[in-house]
């Protein structure tokens, strides 16, 4: 007889009952059933409670109950530390899971001891789950080169470029979610838990990919995260020598707090992947130097040279770069 390991929800809940009872149901309806399902509530103050109550005679849940609310990203690092499986499913209260999901996220850890979190892709869908066209992967562009350099131990590199990984896709085992926690909260605004967890499996390369659609990832106006579009304006070329300075060096002074930021929690916090150190600490000083370069254009060429020639530019640009990009990247720099 198959032994399954002991398999925790944390779920997340906030005025959730518009959506929440279909989640309820899809987790109800898996083809391998959570042995504890620890449900998290911030002060809800519509039928959230009442709903959870319903499906507490059918799932095993434990209800808490946050007055003040916690907000999300410390309701999740609640919820996740009170499980006690050996494999965590964090939990959205807005999604639908696909029958299959926990059966084959628990496999997957099961067939490859080596990794310790592994994250599914998922289907767009609207309010009513009715399929958008697109999958989660490719809204956050994770491509097929991208997932082979994902799948050849480069998961670290692609994540320095901006967050893949999904909490609502993922599980992760016991031991490595009581070492993500506390979540970091004074990295950046926008890097959440999800976030976080992704780099700190990809530090050791123990992140793996599932590219099956496990989760329907249901798009709404009131969701409390969702996807993150992409809307850096496209700035024109007759214009970029007219702003102003600081609006051509803002995005990439940030970007350079950002990894410094990571790099000074990680040296404080896990001094055992000091090693990864070099990683932060070169593309923290490719953007600061972009975005300190001097104001006389012939005093920027000695340390944009430098940034080429280490190969920065290119290790460093968009994924929807074109080949040339790095050095339109460089002719900004230099004329900007």
């Amino acid at each position: 007889m198959k032994i399954f390991p002991k398999i925790s929800i944390a779920l997340c809940t906030n005025n959730g009952g518009k959506f929440l009872r279909k989640q309820l149901q899809s987790i109800e309806n898996q083809t391998l059933i959570a042995n504890e399902i620890i449900i998290c509530d911030d002060n809800s103050t519509d039928n959230t409670i009442q709903i959870i109550q319903e499906f507490s005679t059918k799932l095993p849940i434990k209800l808490y109950q946050n007055k003040p609310a916690l907000k999300t990203i410390k309701n999740f690092e609640y919820a996740i530390g009170l499980c006690t499986g050996d494999i965590i499913f964090p939990c959205d209260q807005d999604d639908f899971w696909m029958p299959q999901k926990i059966e084959k996220l628990v496999k997957y850890l099961i067939e490859n001891p080596d990794k310790e979190v592994v994250c599914s892709n998922a289907r767009i869908v609207n309010e009513q789950l009715d399929d958008l066209g697109s999958s989660l992967w490719d809204k956050v562009r994770l491509w097929e080169k991208q997932i082979s350099d994902w799948e050849n131990g480069k998961a670290f590199d692609l994540l320095l470029q901006g967050n893949r990984v999904t909490g609502c896709t993922l599980a992760m085992r016991h031991n490595f979610a009581k070492k993500a926690i506390p979540f970091p909260t004074n990295i950046h605004p926008d890097f959440i838990h999800d976030g976080w967890i992704g780099i700190l499996g990809a530090l050791n390369n123990q992140i793996g990919l599932l590219n099956e659609p496990l989760i329907l990832y249901r798009q709404h106006a009131n969701q409390q995260v969702g996807i993150i579009q992409r809307t850096t304006e496209k700035v024109e070329f007759s214009s970029r020598f007219s702003r102003p300075r600081t609006q051509k060096i803002a995005p990439l002074l940030e970007r350079s707090t950002f990894y410094n930021n990571l790099l000074n929690y990680l040296c404080n916090n896990y001094p055992e992947l000091k090693q990864y150190s070099q990683s932060l600490q070169t593309i923290s000083e490719h953007y600061k130097v972009r975005s300190s370069l001097p104001e006389k254009r012939w005093n920027r060429l000695k340390p944009i040279a430098r940034n080429f020639i280490k190969g920065n530019y290119h290790r460093y640009q968009d994924l929807e770069s074109r080949w040339y990009g790095k050095y339109l990247a460089i002719l900004g720099d230099l004329l900007e």
